[in-house]
């Protein structure tokens, strides 16, 4: 679904079975996937791109936010059409590490996937839109989301959610982290929020609203 100029959503709302929201940036260089979630529901997500004219082999690099399954399993498909795929080096080291018997705790297996760049913290050029990437972990050890100042989208991944926050009891978990990335993220000045779970945020007051609520009530439980 489109909601903005260049801006596709797909929010998963199937609270029976486990998966992420998806979004893509297109712009007239390039086609971006942001969390393709897991393999088993990509055939749903790529019906959902073909409604809105974004063929599955259109898309030219995918971003993980994250290295949990559910959120980058799907990447390997695209990959394997010509996308690039890009994690935070962090990430990455965390799959090597931990990995395997992480996603054995989760029932599932850890996708094999060699990426082909980094989300570093700094500057990141999407076509000819700029984007500022920022790690934050807390949930994982490099999560990262992505602002699209021009607009003041912010691509939250698991840091923070609509009225709830990342867990950090997974391994590589960390609540002082994940609280220091929540309030870096609240002075951006967002006008949207986009989660990797639940409902988008597409109003700049609300936005402010769920950082301070979330700011009141989960920090002394963090």
């Amino acid at each position: 679904m489109k909601i903005a100029d260049q801006l596709y959503a797909y929010i998963w709302r199937n609270y029976q079975a486990n998966n992420c929201n998806t979004f893509i940036i297109q712009t007239d260089q390039t086609t971006c996937l942001i969390d393709p979630g897991l393999k088993s529901f990509l055939p749903q997500l790529v019906r959902l791109m073909e409604q809105d004219g974004i063929r599955a082999d259109d898309v030219h690099s995918v971003i993980l936010t994250h290295c949990h399954p559910d959120h980058m399993e799907g990447a390997s498909v695209f990959q394997e059409m010509g996308a690039r795929v890009g994690i935070h080096k962090d990430d990455e080291r965390f799959i090597k590490e931990v990995g395997p018997s992480f996603a054995a705790m989760l029932g599932m297996q850890m996708p094999d996937i060699a990426f082909d760049f980094y989300l570093d913290e700094g500057d990141l050029q999407i076509g000819e839109e700029p984007f500022k990437v920022l790690h934050t972990p807390g949930h994982s050890p490099g999560e990262i989301v992505l602002f699209w100042e021009k607009t003041g989208v912010l691509f939250s991944g698991d840091l923070v959610f609509p009225q709830g926050v990342g867990r950090t009891d997974f391994p590589g978990g960390d609540s002082a982290k994940l609280k220091e990335g929540i309030q870096r993220c609240s002075r951006l000045n967002a006008t949207m929020l986009l989660p990797g779970h639940g409902e988008p945020i597409l109003n700049a007051q609300e936005v402010t609203d769920n950082f301070e609520m979330i700011e009141r009530l989960y920090f002394d439980h963090l």
